[in-house]
């Protein structure tokens, strides 16, 4: 059951609903109660009308399972059952979650980073000050893009590399992501 939900997530991660919709039922047959796969099939449900909201709530559930939280489920259920199906509504859960995440990672939000940096007039200072001991937050895929762009500017080609990686892991057809690669790794022979 297990790996249907880990396809149904990966599937929801790349747009594809259906195949999505479909994981989270085989998982759903399996164990009919189980509050994970009722949620990804509502999702996935949802997406075909909503897509913005249904990826936000898809990953405030996605963060809230790894933080444990009991009642992200029920959270997601009353949101798309009841009235608060509003976008702003939405991104505003989204938004406090983030600094709750922020302050739990014992991260500093990227453009706190950015500051850092202009504040020690170096990329390379501001970065090695915080490398070991603190985690950098990044919630924007252009502010992603940005960093990987600094890190390959500023000669972390081997760390920018590993960030791409990682993202192509959720965003398989982005084409940023893969040019990038191509360009490091032919950089690399």
């Amino acid at each position: 059951m297990i790996k249907y939900k880990e396809l149904a997530s990966n599937s929801f991660f790349k747009r594809e609903y259906q195949k999505a919709l479909f994981n989270y039922g085989l998982a759903l047959k399996v164990d009919p109660f189980d509050k994970e796969a009722k949620v990804g099939a509502l999702l996935c449900d949802l997406a075909t009308e909503q897509e913005d909201e249904a990826v936000a709530l898809f990953e405030y559930y996605e963060t809230t399972k790894s933080l444990d939280q009991d009642n992200s489920d029920e959270i997601i259920n009353e949101i798309v059952n009841g009235s608060s199906m509003e976008s702003d509504y939405i991104f505003q859960l989204l938004d406090g979650l983030e600094e709750y995440i922020v302050t739990l990672e014992d991260g500093v939000e990227y453009k706190d980073f950015l500051q850092l940096c202009e504040n020690k007039n170096s990329f390379k200072k501001a970065l090695e000050d915080i490398m070991f001991s603190t985690k950098i937050i990044i919630h924007k895929k252009d502010d992603f893009i940005d960093f990987v762009n600094l890190l390959i500017e500023n000669d972390y080609r081997d760390l920018a590399l590993n960030y791409i990686e990682n993202a192509l892991q959720y965003y398989p057809t982005e084409m940023f992501f893969q040019k990038k690669l191509k360009q490091l790794e032919h950089k690399g022979h």
